[in-house]
């Protein structure tokens, strides 16, 4: 498996991949075995999101709804909701912690319960590494689903990219891995779409504004339903 490839898998998984790129990725997924293991892997450990609520009756409408909002890249309405869960893993992630842990930490914390933007940060790896709920008031509540190694004199440092004409915005810095709120910048409200990412930088912070420093994981936001 290619260097390059092996770098995608996190981005196919997303959604994230489109075009040429997206049809060289799936033509290697068919040639390369083991490149197919490491999707279905991280596939799979995405699921474990879904897995730990309770199930619940799924309304009639969900999947008009979940049509509005995602691209048209979903599967067919015929298709079984085993199908639609196995291809929209991300968006039942999503499900999952807005209804999971985002009334919990909205107590905890003080902050508004229901996210504008959900989305799942995966590294080059094509690992998860953080969830980024992204709330009206500007704040953001970050989750590490992994610990992140900071060396003295690192931050974490949180961006977020709401178009190209702003271009990439810090949404705050952090130490350590730890779950926690920041108060976030004075932006147009997060949509579905919007790029987020977490990088090391030197502390106390990027010196230029922009990232410089290597991307410890990043996805798209998705609107909770």
């Amino acid at each position: 498996m290619s260097t390059a490839f092996h770098g995608q898998i996190g981005d196919y998984v997303l959604g994230m991949l489109d075009g040429a790129e997206l049809t060289a990725f799936e033509a290697e997924l068919d040639r390369d075995p083991a490149l197919a293991q490491q999707v279905a892997a991280l596939r799979n450990r995405m699921q474990a999101l879904d897995d730990t609520v309770t199930p619940a009756r799924i309304p009639s409408d969900l999947w008009k709804r979940i049509e509005a909002r995602l691209e048209p890249r979903v599967v067919p309405r015929s298709a079984s909701w085993a199908q639609m869960r196995q291809q929209s893993w991300l968006l039942a992630a999503s499900i999952v912690i807005a209804a999971g842990i985002g009334f919990v930490a909205g107590q905890q914390f003080g902050r508004p319960t229901q996210p504008v933007v959900i989305a799942v940060l995966v590294s080059d790896d094509a690992i998860p590494g953080a969830i980024v709920e992204a709330f009206a008031n500007n704040s953001v509540h970050i989750v590490p689903l992994e610990v992140f190694e900071v060396p003295a004199g690192k931050v974490l440092e949180v961006w977020t990219k709401p178009n190209e004409e702003i271009g990439a915005v810090s949404l705050g810095r952090f130490a350590r891995s730890q779950e926690i709120v920041l108060d976030g910048a004075t932006l147009p409200l997060p949509q579905a779409g919007q790029l987020y990412e977490i990088t090391l930088e030197d502390a106390p912070g990027s010196p230029t504004g922009k990232p410089t420093g290597p991307i410890l994981a990043k996805g798209l936001a998705r609107s909770p339903i």
